[in-house]
């Protein structure tokens, strides 16, 4: 929020949160943008198979918290890197 300080924990989360949301935005332009139906739909299911094992639930339940709250997101980023890795090199063949 606006205006609300966090320590130094909240901060990092914070930090962790718009990373993982960049990576998340990458993936999915670069699916979005390609002319190849399989990375069309493996960049939208690598993406929500990432989502669904972090909350460790099939049921989908979003409640909005404070990125500060959200808990370690090291794992996630850690996986939404590896899925961005593979979608650059599809990308390159896409160009082709």
């Amino acid at each position: 929020m606006e205006g609300t300080r966090l320590d130094s924990g909240g901060s990092r989360n914070v930090e962790q949160t718009k990373q993982c949301l960049r990576l998340i935005r990458d993936i999915a332009e670069r699916g979005e943008a390609s002319w190849n139906p399989e990375h069309v739909g493996y960049a939208l299911q690598e993406l929500t198979q990432v989502l669904l094992e972090r909350t460790g639930t099939e049921d989908r339940v979003f409640e909005p918290v404070p990125a500060g709250e959200l808990g370690d997101l090291s794992k996630l980023i850690e996986e939404l890197e590896f899925v961005n890795a593979c979608s650059q090199s599809m990308a390159v063949y896409d160009r082709h």
